[in-house]
């Protein structure tokens, strides 16, 4: 199981999340959709490869958003989410994009607010 797995796991796991583990959440999210939704579009890719052009991804959209790594602005958080969520591309694959849809709400939907 990857890191981001677990770490998704873990936080499924609780009831009330601070804004970070929201963060951590949508990140943890997004490499693990993204990595099968890699493989059915382009077949076994290194995850290194995939997971660093996301991470990027990420790192630009976060700070395009001015998401603070250890204070984010959940209202912000969910913007940059849709943001990244559209350049992903994940509606290519509607049971990846549904998926995806079920997890990032109900990180929000957790959130400490």
């Amino acid at each position: 199981m990857s890191k981001h797995a677990v770490i998704l796991q873990s936080l499924m796991q609780k009831d009330m999340l601070a804004p970070k583990d929201v963060k951590e959440g949508v990140v943890a999210c997004f490499f693990n959709i993204n990595r099968d939704f890699v493989k059915r579009r382009m077949g076994e890719v290194p995850t290194e490869n995939v997971d660093a052009a996301l991470e990027q991804l990420i790192k630009t959209v976060f700070d395009e958003h001015q998401i603070d790594p250890e204070n984010p602005s959940l209202p912000m958080l969910k913007k940059a989410e849709l943001v990244l969520e559209t350049q992903a591309g994940f509606e290519a694959e509607p049971d990846l994009l549904e998926m995806h849809k079920s997890v990032i709400n109900s990180l929000f939907a957790r959130a400490k607010r």
